[in-house]
């Protein structure tokens, strides 16, 4: 485990490209979110709302700055804070911030060779269950009234993002999963189907499913080790549910993602890699032009930013 690694010289700019599928999510959550608090049933106070995303956007702009001398837009931030304040549910402001302020660092205290290995927003999630005595708790299923239409919608429209993010394979595996384990546990007694397959209907299970499970960068690189990573998600989660755990989702995700260094350092020695998804383009100041000596050779110019 080590911190993000710093860069030296001057900051540059940051900037998502048209091309980032990040801006997909953004855009899907921010309509999810006004669908939510006008038509639906969310009940999320504004003020909390606010102070999610001030604070991850903020702390996550400093950060960056700071250690990877970037001036950087902060898309994944937001991304973050939007999903802590849709899933999170507390009637103290702070337990947002807390929230906030836990899953931005875990990106840059919490990191192996290759990244951070913890989705954020997952990580904010579960630290506020654990360490806020009670006060916070995880928004219900039954957000979007379990209409299956908007179900079907929202599903249909995850599946088209992850498609982009090429995290299909993880999605339809953790689904699958999740379908069998329900009817496993609807066999052994445990509720009908509609306890079984219900959450499948929520907001929850949306947000879960197609925002913080098939993080790119807090998943597995290759399409087998994400095939058998969501159905083992899936596994975890059923038994747990079967024994009544709650948040069983989140803390089955966290159980994972704190193995993953595990299987980047087994890809490392297989010499497997997964190119960065996210698209970004960066500009650098130039370097101010140094006068030279007589028969000095001109310094090179920093190479550009891929």
């Amino acid at each position: 485990m080590s911190a993000a690694p710093q860069k030296p010289g001057g900051l540059s700019l940051v900037v998502p490209s048209l091309r980032d599928p990040r801006i997909m999510i953004a855009a899907a959550l921010t309509l999810w979110t006004l669908l939510g608090q006008t038509s639906y049933y969310f009940n999320r106070d504004f003020d909390d709302l606010a102070a999610t995303l001030a604070t991850c956007c903020g702390l996550d702009l400093v950060l960056t700055a700071v250690v990877l001398r970037q001036v950087a837009v902060p898309l994944s931030a937001y991304i973050t804070g939007m999903s802590i304040a849709i899933l999170l549910e507390s009637n103290d402001w702070r337990v947002y911030v807390a929230a906030s302020v836990w899953g931005i660092l875990s990106k840059y205290l919490l990191r192996d060779s290759r990244r951070h290995f913890f989705n954020p927003s997952n990580f904010a999630i579960v630290m506020a269950l654990l360490f806020t005595h009670g006060t916070a708790s995880v928004a219900p299923g039954s957000q979007w009234g379990a209409d299956y239409r908007v179900a079907f919608v929202i599903i249909a429209l995850g599946l088209m993002m992850m498609r982009r993010v090429n995290r299909l394979d993880l999605a339809l595996a953790w689904l699958g999963g999740y379908t069998f384990m329900g009817l496993l546990r609807m066999a052994l007694g445990q509720g009908g189907l509609i306890f079984a397959l219900g959450p499948v209907t929520g907001a929850e299970f949306a947000l879960f499913t197609f925002s913080m499970m098939p993080d790119p960068k807090a998943s597995p690189p290759t399409r087998r080790a994400r095939i058998v990573w969501g159905l083992s998600i899936a596994v975890m989660d059923g038994i747990l549910r079967y024994f009544e755990v709650r948040y069983s989702m989140f803390y089955a995700l966290f159980a994972h993602t704190a193995m993953l260094p595990i299987l980047h350092w087994v890809a490392d020695r297989a010499g497997i890699a997964e190119s960065d998804p996210w698209r970004l383009l960066e500009f650098r100041a130039r370097a101010p032009k140094v006068p030279m000596k007589d028969g000095q050779a001109p310094l090179a110019e920093p190479a550009a930013a891929n």
